[in-house]
């Protein structure tokens, strides 16, 4: 069974682009993300009424976890729409990069290269392909955000702290090589 996912962009005049993708087709969502995002508001959009609780934002622009359980809704062109519980996290398990961007790990082996990074490195062929136009520079961005999010997985939290850490301070060689080129810097100063 395959699993497709979409991303909510927009909604407009109560209908969403994923709207246009299940009404009358016979076909079961589910919608999952975290607490208050606005899963229930959509599917009382998709549906036209007020069917499932919802509650206002929160004073500070946040919503507000309302749904409590899993909630089946046919839509009235046909569609059904399953309503979730919001998740504290939601992460990526055995992310495999190459089955769902096979076009941009198809260009990055013919970069020049090998470790090419596709920041402005010469015979870039990822950057060819997006100044060409036959790559879209959003779904590069996709793909270099969940590259960067595989590196974490698997590590707990004071490991994922220091991984950042040190791809923040890479530049400089390190954290402790940036912490002794502020002293520095501050010394001179005074």
């Amino acid at each position: 069974m395959w699993l497709r996912c979409f991303g909510l962009v927009r909604i407009d005049r109560g209908r969403s682009r994923i709207g246009e993708g299940i009404y009358g087709t016979g076909k079961t969502v589910a919608l999952i993300g975290s607490s208050g995002v606005g899963k229930s508001t959509l599917i009382n959009r998709l549906a036209g009424s007020e069917l499932l609780r919802t509650q206002g934002v929160r004073g500070d622009h946040k919503g507000r976890h309302t749904t409590t359980r899993r909630e089946l809704v046919i839509l009235p062109g046909g569609g059904i729409v399953i309503d979730t519980p919001g998740m504290r996290k939601l992460g990526i398990d055995g992310l495999d990069l190459s089955r769902a961007f096979e076009d941009v790990e198809g260009l990055a082996v013919k970069c020049r290269f090998r470790d090419c990074s596709h920041n402005g490195e010469p015979g870039c062929a990822v950057r060819k392909a997006m100044d060409e136009g036959s790559l879209s520079p959003d779904r590069f961005a996709s793909y270099m955000k969940l590259k960067r999010e595989a590196k974490y997985e698997g590590l707990n939290s004071k490991q994922i702290e220091a991984e950042k850490n040190s791809s923040m301070y890479k530049e400089v060689g390190g954290i402790k090589n940036a912490r002794k080129l502020a002293k520095s810097k501050n010394k001179s100063r005074g």
